[in-house]
């Protein structure tokens, strides 16, 4: 009989099976755990977006930082093996740390050879959006059996980019977290089923697209709005005439919430978006939303490009020159690059989900916030063919 192996999260009352937390409930390989934050200056100059995942199953734990501006953007990944340090939210030169549950989080890049660096906290008024558990399976296998939390905020720091640096100020700033658990099929070298992918192990990945018995074209992903005396937070999925369909994860679903616990949240009731993607390309450029609320009100929100934006994919999602995130890389690993944003071919390469920047306006009320739409395979709704790359 194997010794059971204590964690820093035994010692709180919190324990809900006969195990301790070293282990989880189920042997999958994918299970996983991620927390994600992503803030900018709400003048467009800069922004960050960090990730950390805990893949106990693969003895993985790994991590990414991400630094953009205008037409540029920095990727930072690192790797390490999860056990004996099991406890430590920390991975080669980037650092996730729970200050104040759940609104305080501090996000840190260290010096590394690509000359960036920052330090920031993520804090917030808003109580977390939590969704209902998504579940997909397909002959019998669970694919994806997650549930996440969504929450708006602001940010506070200073980011260093080659000798420049830029102070985040919590009243010009956006920000936003993304907390999640579960099994997720997107991890280490996926499986069949979800989606297609070049050979991981040959040239760079470009060129996703659904995989059988999905081959029509999809668009897919996440709004997050922020208009200070209330926040929008919703996932959608579209098919190729731009109708919405059932998500991937099994449920798609959004709230409007309101700061402190006075006002309780609104669930989306019907959501219509007209997307705008730039000309010969799967990138989009503007949104137009239409929202009716379970209260019966409605509010249209226009979303405008603000020239900044962040490719995820550079930080390991859905596979990046090689790096997969969860895929075992040894006791630790580092690699990155700086990219230019301005180049088709490094857009195309990068293409997978991206954090884009928008200015909103609903009304007489101002806001900012992101959208990361992903558009996969052939969307006659918005002339996209199956050939366009990003």
């Amino acid at each position: 009989m194997n010794d059971v192996v204590l964690t820093a999260a035994d010692e709180y009352l919190c324990h809900q099976t006969v195990a301790s937390f070293e282990q989880v409930t189920t042997t999958d390989r994918n299970w996983t755990e991620k927390g994600y934050v992503v803030a900018y200056d709400t003048t467009g100059e800069v922004m960050i977006a960090v990730g950390i995942g805990k893949y106990t199953n693969r003895d993985v734990m790994d991590a990414f930082a991400g630094v953009a501006v205008p037409g540029r953007q920095w990727n930072v990944r690192a790797s390490r093996e999860l056990r004996p340090d099991l406890d430590r939210t920390t991975v080669g030169p980037v650092v996730w740390e729970v200050v104040r549950p759940p609104v305080e989080n501090r996000v840190v890049l260290t010096d590394n050879e690509l000359d960036i660096s920052f330090d920031v906290t993520f804090e917030s008024d808003f109580d977390p959006i939590v969704g209902s558990p998504g579940l997909r399976r397909d002959r019998g296998i669970t694919g994806n059996h997650t549930i996440r939390y969504f929450q708006p905020g602001r940010a506070r720091g200073e980011v260093n980019i080659e000798g420049r640096t830029y102070v985040l100020d919590p009243e010009r700033t956006y920000a936003y977290k993304d907390r999640s658990w579960g099994i997720r099929s997107m991890t280490g070298i996926p499986n069949p089923g979800a989606f297609w992918f070049n050979d991981p192990v040959g040239l760079p990945e470009s060129g996703l697209r659904p995989a059988p018995p999905r081959t029509e074209g999809i668009l897919h992903g996440y709004l997050n709005f922020n208009f200070g005396s209330w926040a929008l937070s919703t996932t959608f999925t579209q098919g190729p005439d731009g109708r919405p369909i059932q998500s991937s994860t099994g449920v798609s679903e959004g709230f409007v919430v309101f700061p402190g616990s006075s006002k309780p949240r609104l669930r989306i009731t019907d959501i219509q978006l007209d997307f705008e993607f730039w000309p010969n390309s799967r990138r989009a450029r503007a949104l137009e939303a239409k929202v009716e609320l379970e209260d019966g009100s409605k509010r249209e929100i226009t979303c405008t490009w603000k020239d900044l934006v962040y490719y995820f994919r550079g930080g390991g999602y859905f596979g990046f020159r090689g790096w997969w995130q969860g895929g075992y890389r040894g006791p630790l690993d580092v690699a990155g690059e700086s990219l230019d944003l301005r180049d088709k071919a490094v857009r195309d390469e990068l293409y997978g989900c991206e954090e884009i920047a928008v200015d909103l306006v609903c009304g007489d009320e101002t806001g900012n916030g992101v959208i990361e739409p992903w558009a996969i395979g052939a969307l006659p709704r918005y002339g996209i063919t199956e050939e366009m790359l990003g």
